[in-house]
């Protein structure tokens, strides 16, 4: 199969309530941008996929035929795509195929959600089976409490390591014009703030935003016609396993450490922590992006701890992770995998702004949704090799 490119990437500014502009209209404003950044056109585009989360989250039935007029799918092949907090990044790995495959030359991958008009926990508290699931009835948060603390005694992920995850994407966030959550806390203040379902506490929570992104694919030969600095997805793969298994460990995630496999045999990647420029993680909790640091191979098990608090995962470390604040900075569930992979394309084609690594070349992505069992992982790069 073809190499892919992204050539083109958007997103809204986004906020608590986005009241400025309908669910179409959020859409609209991200495929604009990202068209505009690509200087094409909607004509351009051979087939679109349209990403949200479960219908409850915004709380339309079958949105992608409100959404075919609004991103000028009319008379084009579209899809729809749904997969939780990974929804974004499951939609642009169909894209992909869709390059990759042959069977169109550019696609258009947009992901959204509007969680101010929907029912955002009661679409969680109803979406597992009624027998099997029946622990997450009170929503995902109980049950990743439960996950950090398995790890707590096991591998040191404390309540300081976490809340120092907290600090850096708070600060981070702050240096992102389309962050939702621009401010800065310190690590007494996470440790102080609210107890939700211990060690969970508010600070420990991305915010929920409304807000969507949108990336232009294109396959080798006219991706570099398009744009003199495509991000080239070197590798990308997304795994999952039951909501419930009963033989599953809470001490990490066997979905994302099967994609990373995955993924860094496409890329060639043999030493994580030395090869890659900048990381974007999906955080739904403080907790997770501990994890994702040994689950990907960014430090061994049970020093994630020791990664932070040594300061190379800030933006002047050797391994800056999520420069763009990561979801502390804006977590519009269905979109938040796209925005991960958008930041890190932007870094490594030098145009992240403010948030910019000095030098990023190669990126690593994870995004996913559910509890832990659903998890992706990409790789882009620079150069297309």
């Amino acid at each position: 199969m073809r190499p892919v490119a992204i050539v083109g990437c958007g997103q809204t500014h986004h906020a608590r309530r986005r009241a400025d502009v309908s669910q179409a209209g959020l859409v609209r404003e991200a495929v604009d941008r990202a068209l505009a950044d690509a200087a094409l056109t909607i004509a351009d585009i051979d087939s679109v996929v349209v990403c949200s989360g479960p219908v409850l989250f915004a709380a339309v039935n079958q949105p992608e035929k409100w959404m075919v007029d609004a991103c000028g799918g009319r008379g084009k092949p579209v899809m729809r795509i749904t997969s939780g907090g990974g929804t974004g990044f499951a939609g642009a790995l169909a894209g992909l195929h869709q390059v990759a495959s042959g069977f169109a030359d550019r696609v258009l991958v947009v992901a959204y959600d509007k969680l101010s008009e929907g029912e955002l926990q009661y679409s969680i508290s109803t979406l597992y089976d009624p027998f099997w699931g029946r622990e997450f009835a009170v929503g995902i948060m109980g049950f990743s409490a439960a996950y950090w603390r398995a790890r707590m005694d096991a591998l040191g992920h404390t309540e300081e390591a976490a809340a120092m995850v907290s600090v850096k994407n708070h600060a981070n966030a702050m240096r992102n014009p389309y962050a939702h959550v621009r401010r800065e806390v310190t690590v007494e203040d996470v440790l102080s703030s609210r107890p939700l379902a211990w060690p969970i506490k508010l600070l420990d929570c991305p915010p929920i935003s409304d807000g969507a992104a949108a990336v232009v694919l294109a396959g080798a030969g006219t991706a570099e016609k398009i744009t003199a600095t495509p991000a080239w997805i070197k590798g990308m793969a997304y795994y999952c396993e039951a909501d419930n298994g009963p033989t599953r460990t809470l001490l990490q995630s066997e979905p994302l450490q099967l994609a990373a496999a995955r993924v860094y045999q496409q890329a060639a990647i043999t030493n994580p922590r030395r090869q890659f420029d900048v990381v974007e993680l999906q955080e739904p909790y403080t907790c997770f992006e501990l994890s994702y640091y040994e689950g990907l191979g960014l430090c061994r098990e049970g020093d994630a701890a020791q990664l932070i608090a040594s300061g190379a995962t800030q933006m002047d470390g050797d391994i800056p992770v999520n420069p763009s604040g990561g979801s502390m900075g804006a977590n519009p569930i269905g979109a938040v995998g796209l925005v991960r992979l958008i930041e890190a394309a932007l870094q490594v084609t030098g145009k992240a702004g403010d948030h910019q690594v000095p030098g990023a070349r190669l990126g690593l992505v994870q995004s996913g949704g559910g509890w832990a069992n659903l998890r992706g992982v990409a790789v882009v790069g620079a150069e297309k090799g």
